[in-house]
């Protein structure tokens, strides 16, 4: 996805010292290190665990969403100030920095919330003293995750139509542990994660697969390949195919899974992010097989389908034996 940022700036949590240190100067978007860094930033929050929803307009952070393009450092201010009276209650939330970023994708206008912790790193530091130069190894407690990786915690916003995609983390508040990021901030119930989707599809068929015995590596492998194909097809999971494609040959199974799934909280066909497809190829694309010998394959579904590459055959003793063909040649990674 092709990312215009427009603005952005950078506040501190220092929790220590009380209140977010705010920053009233924008970060120069002119310097490529920081162009590069937030656009990788916003471009890893799109994952397996991003959840999705829609901003109430009379929401408080909703209408904070109106002074985003024409009064940002002031719309930034207000939004960590929101965050962080929520933030700072958690016994364990840690110190980090913020980025709030306003930015175009596809024409469209977002804001962007990212929170990054401070890892620990060691730095040289060159000292002079009477002995002369003394080069020495410090700690730093305050070092940022590098470009690849993604924030702990962040949240884009469609401006327009106040859509989000949100990566939350949870913190413990009064002993307990919570998603205060949409319970609290911006008060809003987003649908499940690609992640949390799939948990809960795959626990389902499996207990209705164990009533009707089937064989469970073989109904894994058909919850992966279902979750792959109704993404590939819909842009999202339609549980209702997935049903289908899992337990064609048992209608009372089929029942009972959606059945199952809707008791859950699944509708048939919940949001996902923009990205799905691209995540969904990374994450499900393969078929990862550990075998009781000790034996782990990674199988592309192409090949995985394709009884002419790699067959399955149930043994009279109860084993299972597992046959590769047509290799042409063994590549062996150090």
């Amino acid at each position: 996805m092709d990312i215009y940022l427009k603005k952005a700036i950078m506040h501190i949590i220092d929790r220590k010292s009380g209140d977010p240190v705010f920053s009233q100067v924008e970060l120069d978007l002119s310097t490529e290190y920081i162009r590069d860094y937030l656009i990788k930033k916003i471009q890893k929050l799109a994952s397996s665990q991003t959840k999705t929803g829609i901003l109430t307009e009379d929401s408080a952070i909703a209408q904070l969403t109106k002074e985003a393009e024409d009064n940002f450092i002031n719309f930034s201010e207000k939004f960590v100030t929101r965050w962080y009276e929520v933030y700072q209650q958690s016994e364990e939330a840690p110190d980090s920095d913020v980025f709030v970023v306003l930015y175009e994708l596809d024409t469209q206008l977002y804001v962007a919330f990212l929170k990054i912790k401070y890892t620990e790193g060691f730095t040289h530091y060159v000292d002079t003293n009477e002995q002369g130069i003394q080069n020495d190894l410090i700690i730093n407690r305050a070092i940022l995750g590098g470009k690849s990786q993604k924030a702990e915690e962040g949240i884009t916003i469609n401006l327009a139509d106040l859509s989000y995609e949100l990566i939350e983390k949870k913190y413990t508040f009064s002993g307990e542990k919570m998603n205060y990021f949409s319970d609290k901030v911006i008060e809003s119930k987003p649908a499940p994660s690609l992640e949390d989707h799939v948990k809960v599809i795959k626990k389902t068929a499996e207990e209705i697969g164990e009533k009707f015995n089937a064989p469970s590596y073989d109904l894994l492998a058909d919850v992966k390949e279902a979750v792959y194909d109704t993404i590939e097809e819909h842009g999202q999971i339609d549980t209702k195919q997935v049903a289908e494609q899992v337990f064609k040959d048992n209608v009372t199974a089929r029942m009972s899974f959606e059945e199952e799934v809707e008791e859950q909280g699944l509708s048939n066909q919940t949001p996902m992010m923009r990205e799905v497809r691209e995540v969904s190829e990374k994450k499900y694309g393969k078929q990862k097989l550990k075998l009781s010998n000790g034996i782990e394959l990674v199988v592309p579904l192409d090949v995985y389908r394709d009884p002419e590459l790699i067959e399955f055959i149930n043994n009279p003793d109860g084993t299972i034996s597992v046959t590769i063909k047509n290799v042409e040649e063994i590549i062996n990674r150090m």
